[in-house]
């Protein structure tokens, strides 16, 4: 499997991209939607467990629509969220296809 990573530059390139925008999607979860979350009152795992990552997103918004302040961290991390998915899905699809068929490159 790394021969495979590392012989095809668009799966690297692919992986950096990866790397790169869930690190950005962090930064955004982190920086501003637990920061907000904790102040009004959330507990530790905020953040922390993945598959709550819209629930907290949807509880982030209703916040910052209460205080009538502008959703821009919210449509960024939402969007950047189902970017991620995507990306990590075609992704592993492009492995298994490299995998299934070596011949071809």
């Amino acid at each position: 499997m790394d021969k495979l990573i590392a012989e095809n530059r668009d799966v690297i390139g692919l992986l950096i991209l990866f790397g790169i925008s869930m690190l950005a999607n962090l930064v955004i979860h982190w920086g501003f939607v637990c920061r907000r979350l904790y102040r009004h009152g959330a507990r530790l795992p905020a953040g922390l467990l993945f598959w709550r990552v819209f629930q907290e997103l949807r509880t982030y918004k209703n916040l910052t629509a209460a205080k009538g302040r502008p959703l821009t961290f919210y449509y960024l991390g939402y969007i950047l969220t189902f970017f991620n998915l995507l990306l990590a899905l075609a992704l592993v699809l492009r492995l298994l296809y490299l995998q299934t068929n070596p011949d071809k490159f």
